[in-house]
């Protein structure tokens, strides 16, 4: 089989599936990392990614829209906690309390506004970033989610015109949803009330934590009203008056938040250089390994054919039996059989006659290359005597 058939791809064509097969697992390597972090979180959830009718990805739109400075932030890390910025938490169903008082701990002095949820929903089959109503959630469930004000109650009341109180500007309140959800507890000094003095939107304990309690003020389904929009712009406005120019939305409590992993440690400032350094460190050895050492070496039979297979065999018996040199005077009468063969000598001449008619040819003579192979007493001897042999058989009957 000849070379050019031995490989029906040429060096190129493997280079070049190779450096492919390298790219498409590094590829599948980084997606795998940060597929988590790149969900659009259009899921029906409150949340402001969402888009759905309880979502608050509106709002976001809406500050970013502002002509003043403002804009949203998404807040997808846990030490992002801690700015001057409002923080708006949109807490959901089933969401741990907990969870809600560790984002709460780093910020006394920082204005925070909690979104109490207030529908139960179903996703749309057919669409999964829509939701339809299944009525409201169970008071119990939504209250549990408060620790921070002490004898926190939720109540459901219908409807009306609301209005602002304790320094809030009057354009931050319009006319409530008709089923209007309202809150009472020790702590809270109101700042939104309905027609009868229920709060709607509370300050807790003289710090700038604040609760919303109907989200239909500031979710997507409530600024589809132009009024609700304008209040819910000046709500926002006022809470943040802190000098802050984003308003910060977290993601962590509804489960967008970015895990932390060694992957992410690896590809990502400062041990991304240590990162670089080592995949090019590795590629240059690839390299050197590929070209130090030439084309492969191809592999020997391990039974040669014919003759060859009977000398291997008888060779390999002799070595066995460490009577390798012994070999020498058989090898000595073969080159005689040769070189007479070779230059005619007389037929019928006896050992002697034809010794001494061999020494007569050239120098050195072939009686004493003989003895020398015979009496060979280890195998660097039985070579040497073995070579001086076929360099006298050479020049004789002028070979090679």
């Amino acid at each position: 089989m000849s070379a050019a058939s031995a490989s029906p791809f040429s060096v190129r064509t493997m280079l070049w599936v190779v450096a492919a097969g390298i790219l498409a697992f590094a590829g599948l390597l980084i997606l795998g990392t940060y597929a988590p972090d790149l969900r659009n979180g259009r899921n029906g959830g409150a949340h402001a990614l969402s888009t759905s009718a309880i979502g608050f990805h509106g709002l976001a739109d809406l500050i970013d829209g502002l002509p003043w400075e403002d804009w949203s932030y998404f807040v997808r890390s846990d030490g992002e906690w801690d700015g001057k910025e409002l923080l708006v938490l949109t807490p959901e169903p089933g969401t741990d309390p907990d969870e809600i008082g560790k984002r709460l701990a780093p910020r006394a002095d920082k204005p925070t506004l909690i979104v109490l949820p207030k529908w139960w929903v179903r996703q749309m089959p057919q669409k999964p970033a829509w939701v339809e109503s299944a009525g409201t959630l169970p008071v119990e469930e939504i209250q549990r989610l408060i620790r921070q004000v002490p004898n926190f109650a939720l109540h459901r009341s219908a409807g009306g015109q609301l209005r602002a109180v304790n320094g809030l500007p009057a354009d931050a309140a319009t006319g409530g949803p008709a089923q209007l959800q309202t809150i009472s507890g020790r702590n809270l000094r109101p700042l939104i009330v309905d027609g009868e003095g229920r709060i709607v939107l509370a300050e807790v304990g003289g710090r700038p934590l604040y609760i919303l309690a109907d989200p239909d003020l500031l979710n997507n389904q409530g600024l589809a009203s132009a009024d609700t929009a304008r209040a819910a712009i000046a709500m926002i406005d006022w809470l943040n008056s802190s000098g802050a120019e984003t308003v910060d939305f977290d993601l962590t409590l509804n489960g967008f938040g970015r895990s932390p992993s060694l992957m992410k440690l690896a590809l990502e400032p400062p041990f991304l250089a240590l990162t670089l350094c080592l995949l090019g460190a590795a590629l240059l050895a690839g390299i050197q390994a590929l070209f130090r050492f030439g084309p492969p070496a191809r592999e020997e039979r391990e039974i040669a054919f014919g003759k060859r297979a009977l000398v291997d065999n008888s060779a390999a018996l002799l070595k066995l039996a460490h009577r390798q040199h012994r070999v020498g005077g058989r090898y000595a009468l073969l080159t005689r059989d040769a070189v007479v063969a070779a230059t005619g000598a007389p037929a019928q001449a006896d050992e002697a006659a034809l010794d001494a008619y061999l020494d007569r040819l050239a120098e050195p003579r072939f009686s004493e290359l003989a003895a020398a192979a015979r009496v060979a007493a280890d195998p660097a001897e039985l070579a040497q005597a073995a070579r001086a042999l076929y360099r006298w058989r050479r020049d004789v009957i002028r070979e090679g």
